[in-house]
Parts: C-alpha cells; sequence; structure tokens
C-alpha cells in the first residue's frame, strides 16, 4: 500500500495532525529494534506499530534533533545486530523515514483499516476544525459568537476574490474589453507610482498621490446583539479644517468652490460624492462619476484601523455618525455603477459589505437589493440559505424575497418544480397587491377575474398623496427585478402558480381570513397587511431617494418631499450624531443646488435646452466651470503641492489653497 493511501486512511479517520501520529510511530519503531535486539527473530510488520504502550528509548537508541526521531531501518530477514543510531540531519531522517514506509507496502489496504480499528483508543485524537464548531471559528477572529451570531455572520462573509470588476468584466467579455476600456487615458502624473489594489478600490495610474486620506479609525466597543466589532470613523484636524469649507460651499450654492476644493484636495470623501452626483445629473458621464466614487472607497480604506475588515462580515459602523455615513454612501453608489456595467457577481458581494456594516438597522436597505443582485449573479443557493437562515431582521416580509425565492428555487430544480410552486403561491398568498404590477412588466396576460378581485388590489386613502410602505417595497421590487420573470418557462410557471393560489382565496375575500392555507402563512399575511401605513421608515425613504427611481420618489411622505438633501449625507438620520454641527450654529439647513434630491434638475435640463435660462444663470455657469474642473481633476492634471487632506499637509498647498 502506498504511502499516500496511508495518510488518506489515516486522515478519513480523524488523524490531521500527521506530525503526531508519525511521532508516535516512530516512538513504536525504537520499541519493536529493543525486542529485535533481545532475539526476537519473527518478521517484523511496519503497522503494527500503531498500538501498544510505547517503551522510553535511551539516548543511545535513538535521538531526537528538530523534533524529529531517527529511525533504524528494520530488517526482519537478518540476525539481530546492536542498532547503531546516531543523530542526522532533517535530510537523512526523511531518507531513513522512507526506507522503514517501504515495508508498509507489503499490508493490504483492508490489513491496514483493521489495524487502525484495534488501536483507535491509544492514538492521540486531533482536534479538526469542523469540531471546533461555530463558537471556535468566532474565536479565531477574535470574538466570541454564539451560533445564531456565527449563522447570520456566514452569510455576510464577502469573497475577496470577486470583488475585482476587472476580472469579472474578462470573464465576461474577453481581455480585450478591458484594455479598450483603458484606451485614451493620459500618462502617469510626474512622481506617482503604481498603487497596491486593496479590496474595494483598484488606484488607477492616473489619480493624484495619496499622502494622508485624513481619515482615521478605532475600535470603540462591541456589538453584543452581533458579536462584531464596533469602529468609529474620525476625521483629522487638518481634515475637518478642510469638511468646514466644503459645508460653507454647499451653504452657500458654490459648485464652483467645491469643484476648487475638490482640485486641490482629491481625496476628500464627501466631496468626491456630491462631485460624482452632479456630474451624473447634469452631463450623465456615469464612467468618471463611479471613478470619483471609487477614488472615495480608496480613500476609505486607506485609513482602515488595522482590525477592521470589509469581508469577514464583523466589521460595525455607527451610522449616526456622520464621519462614518460617507462609506455608506460610497458602497452604494459604487455598487449601482457595477451593476450598469454588468459586473454582477462584483456587486453582489460589495452588496454584503454594505449590509455587515449595520446587519440590524440597515440604513441604506441593502436587504432590498441583495435578493436582485443573488439572482442576477446566479447565487440561487445564497438566495435560499438567506430566506431561511437570517435572523437578524424579518425579511420574510420584504414581498422582494418571497418571490426571488420562489424563482431560486425554480431555476436550481428546472425540471421537477414542486418545492418552488408552493413557495410561489405562498408568496401570492402573502402579497398579493404584486400580482397584477408584477404579471404587467413581465408581459403576461392576467385574467379579469385576477384584476378585479379585492383580494389582489391595493387600498388607497384618497386624502393620501404618497405609497403605503407595503406600495413602495412592491414598486422597488418590481421596478428592479421583473426583467428576470420574462422568460417563458418562468412566466409558465408564473401562470400555474397563481391558478393554485386562487383556489386558496374565497371568492370575494379581502384580508389574511379569507384564505385556506397553512396557519404560517396566514400569520405571515396578517403582520404584512400592517405595513399598508403610510408610515415609512426612514431607511426605506432613504433608499428611494439613492436609487435613482424617479418615478418612486414622488410616492414619500411629504415631509420627506419637501425636505432637501444632499448627495454627500442624503436624508441624515434624525437622532444624527454631527460635530460639525456646533461649529455651523445648529443643524444644517441647505438651500438647493446641483446635486440637491429637492432640487428638480430635470426642469434645468429642460430650461436648458429651450435656451430658457432666466435667474438660472448664475446656477448654469457654477455648473459649467464645475464640469471643466472636474475634467482637469479626472485627466490627472498638474497638481500643486500636496494633494491630501490630512494634518501633516505642506504649508506651500495650505498657503495655495487661501490665495
Amino acid at each position: 500500500m502506498s504511502s499516500r493511501a496511508v495518510r488518506r486512511a489515516l486522515k478519513e479517520r480523524g488523524y490531521d495532525d500527521m506530525a503526531e501520529t508519525t511521532a508516535l510511530i516512530e516512538k513504536q519503531v525504537c520499541e519493536m529494534e529493543n525486542e529485535k535486539d533481545r532475539g526476537s527473530s519473527e518478521p517484523v510488520n511496519m503497522f503494527d506499530l500503531l498500538g501498544g504502550d510505547a517503551a522510553e528509548t535511551s539516548e543511545s537508541e535513538g535521538s531526537v534533533e528538530g523534533g524529529v526521531e531517527a529511525i533504524v531501518e528494520v530488517e526482519p530477514k537478518q540476525e539481530a545486530k546492536p542498532a547503531k543510531t546516531k543523530k542526522t540531519k532533517r535530510g537523512k531522517n526523511k531518507k531513513s523515514k522512507g526506507k522503514g514506509k517501504e515495508k508498509a507496502d507489503d499490508m493490504s489496504m483492508a490489513e491496514f483499516e483493521a489495524h487502525l480499528k484495534k488501536h483507535d483508543a491509544e492514538l492521540p485524537q486531533v482536534e479538526t476544525k469542523k469540531a471546533q464548531g461555530a463558537a471556535g471559528r468566532g474565536a479565531a477572529l477574535g470574538v466570541e459568537l454564539t451560533a445564531e451570531q456565527q449563522q447570520n455572520r456566514a452569510l455576510l462573509v464577502v469573497d475577496a476574490k470577486q470583488l475585482d470588476a476587472e476580472a469579472e468584466i474578462k470573464r465576461l467579455f474577453g481581455s480585450a474589453a478591458v484594455q479598450n476600456a483603458g484606451q485614451g487615458r493620459r500618462g502617469m502624473p510626474r512622481g506617482l507610482a503604481v498603487r497596491k489594489r486593496l479590496a474595494l478600490s483598484h488606484p488607477k495610474a492616473t489619480w493624484p498621490p495619496m499622502n494622508a486620506p485624513g481619515i482615521e479609525m478605532q475600535q470603540v466597543g462591541v456589538d453584543e446583539e452581533t458579536g462584531g466589532h464596533v469602529f468609529a470613523v474620525e476625521h483629522t484636524e487638518r481634515f475637518r479644517s478642510v469638511q468646514i469649507d466644503f459645508l460653507s460651499a454647499v451653504m452657500t450654492n458654490d459648485a464652483d468652490a467645491i469643484a476648487g476644493l475638490a482640485y486641490h484636495h482629491p481625496y476628500h470623501v464627501d466631496a468626491l460624492l456630491q462631485l460624482s452626483e452632479i456630474l451624473k445629473q447634469t452631463g450623465g458621464d456615469f464612467i468618471e462619476a463611479g471613478t470619483l466614487v471609487e477614488r472615495a472607497l480608496y480613500a476609505f480604506e486607506c485609513g482602515f484601523a488595522s482590525r477592521f475588515s470589509i469581508t469577514n462580515g464583523l466589521g460595525r459602523l455607527d451610522f449616526r455618525r456622520i464621519e462614518s455615513r460617507g462609506l455608506f454612501l460610497a458602497l452604494f453608489r459604487h455598487m449601482q455603477f457595477l451593476a450598469r456595467r454588468g459586473c454582477w457577481r462584483t456587486a453582489f458581494e460589495v452588496n454584503k459589505a454594505l449590509l455587515a456594516l449595520d446587519p440590524v438597522r440597515d440604513p441604506y436597505g441593502a436587504l432590498l437589493t441583495l435578493d436582485f443582485h443573488a439572482l442576477k449573479s446566479r447565487q440561487y443557493e445564497y438566495v435560499r440559505r438567506m430566506s431561511t437562515e437570517w435572523t437578524w431582521s424579518r425579511i420574510d416580509l420584504l414581498p422582494g424575497w418571497a418571490y426571488s425565492r420562489a424563482l431560486a428555487e425554480f431555476m436550481l430544480e428546472r425540471n421537477g418544480a414542486e418545492r418552488s410552486t408552493d413557495l410561489l403561491v405562498e408568496a401570492i398568498l402573502v402579497f398579493p397587491s404584486v400580482v397584477p404590477v408584477l404579471w404587467s412588466r413581465a408581459g403576461l396576460e392576467m385574467d379579469a377575474a385576477v384584476t378585479d378581485h379585492p383580494y389582489f388590489q391595493n387600498v388607497q386613502i384618497a386624502s393620501e398623496s404618497g405609497m403605503t410602505h407595503m406600495q413602495l417595497l412592491e414598486q422597488l421590487f418590481v421596478e428592479r427585478s421583473s426583467a428576470l420573470f420574462r422568460t417563458p418557462e418562468v412566466g409558465r410557471w408564473l401562470q400555474e402558480g397563481l391558478l393554485l393560489a386562487l383556489e386558496q382565496i374565497e371568492l370575494g375575500g379581502r384580508t389574511a381570513s379569507d384564505i385556506k392555507c397553512s396557519e404560517s402563512v396566514v400569520q405571515r399575511r396578517r403582520e404584512a397587511e400592517r405595513l399598508n401605513s403610510y408610515v415609512v421608515p426612514e431607511r426605506i425613504s432613504r433608499h428611494v431617494l439613492v436609487s435613482d427611481m424617479d418615478a418612486l420618489k414622488a410616492g414619500l411622505p411629504e415631509s420627506v418631499r419637501l425636505a432637501t438633501s444632499y448627495a454627500f449625507d442624503p436624508l441624515p438620520p434624525v437622532d444624527d450624531i454631527n460635530v460639525y454641527n456646533e461649529v455651523m450654529g445648529g443643524r444644517m439647513v441647505f438651500e438647493t443646488m446641483p446635486g440637491a434630491f429637492g432640487a428638480d434638475l430635470g426642469d434645468l435640463e429642460a430650461l436648458e435646452a429651450l435656451g430658457d435660462l432666466d435667474g438660472l444663470d448664475g446656477d448654469a455657469t457654477a455648473v459649467q466651470g464645475l464640469l471643466m474642473r472636474i475634467q482637469n481633476l479626472l485627466g490627472g492634471g498638474e497638481l500643486e503641492a500636496d494633494p491630501g487632506t490630512s494634518s501633516d499637509e505642506s504649508d506651500l498647498g495650505a498657503e495655495e489653497q487661501e490665495a
């Protein structure tokens, strides 16, 4: 039997620590050699050495060097002779052990298995990773996790290998696509070296040098509910002075000043996020807007604490702090630009990273996009696991996840789609008002008996101009995921599920008490009916604002529609912790400017097309100057002094900024 077969058999029986097992075997070799010296003439089977109590050997019988004992070659057919052992080098030890293994080749696999069973109790038991359990894995990461916490954390772990958008484009379209995307760039600026690729951002050669980001991070505690490490992002003294200049430019509607600030401080994260949104809304240049967002991520990553990891599912940030909110927004925007490029797997991993920052509060509604990105990247098994194992929020009350889980099950089954049909019927019964909208967007015909059925109709209050909480959730799902249900086979499956669902609804029924199904489904329907309220959570409103779905913004509560929030910090939380409020004289209240969610930028474009810019000349000039400065910024123009925003910025750069 070969040595490879021996190792495989040992590993299958739990003896993973080969060093410890080998040491025991070598000790038994010395014991058997002593028996030979006393006159034993029976042939020696090397695998008999696996059992029995090991006798202590003297220094003359065996010596140890480097933690491995010298092995004596056994010649059973020759007369017993005194064993000659001496200290050998590591290479000689390997050679002598190899000679001893030659005798093991004569043993069959069945005989070897018999010896292992006989001596199981006497061989050392080695603890494997599987035996350690979830708590052990958490301890290895520096935190003790409960079984529930480990189960949820596993759903947030990011595959770092899948965070490379260029690699995904190569897999989809070939290397030529990446090469063509890089054509037309200017040469590398003076003194700029190739930077190390980080987890989220991939610094380009044309980017300005990074001396210090002006952002620091430190651990402030442990989240008892999720078991994660809570970190706080802080601005350096120099960054705060620049931030005050930035806020002043925003308050005075000075877009030109923001562009100038970003020119001198290319890694000021709030200015980059604000400029990215302005560029996207006014110029429609999504490539350069995405570059600005990735540059903001690069600034954040350069300031990460050594213990903070964006991929292990344990890093938490307090969304109430204004310094931390920029990372949430940068990840959301980055995810959007990745999806626009068709990098669905990369967007899926970034989506998990965003959710992991605050999985319970979920301030940007990352759960509302996670199912879509999982389906687009064909991670059907993940949708199944997430739907059944996630316990940190009520994912079963999200209509998107109910229908996505059914679709994921259908894609996994393909032939015998029994379980997926049951899940589809359950989704229809719990969230019936999705049916008319989804069927219409998927291009499916629906009988009038369904469209007129009260169970499938939304209850609308005439005095309310907005949408209910449930209507917003349904519209977000349909707007984003309806294209996934347009294939012919999925269409037939949807129609079949609808017919089965109609059989369980009483004629004229409207509420949960009118359906004939399991008690769990009835209970979920009752809980879902409570979401037919015009009280919309803050996180849902914030998600709608940043989701680029203008049609849904009109359905937000009036208080949100009339409020002005800016691209660098959309809809700050009510319990906002803002260190700049005291400096600016209370909570910041801004007027509208390009990039504000309260500004109607569509009207600005329409007026520009008609040549009617009366009263808007100042804003139009600012935007034009802004776009010109952004072009210079992205082109890697010649920079003066240190472009960073840290406290150690050179005096020369500060003087030039004041000038």
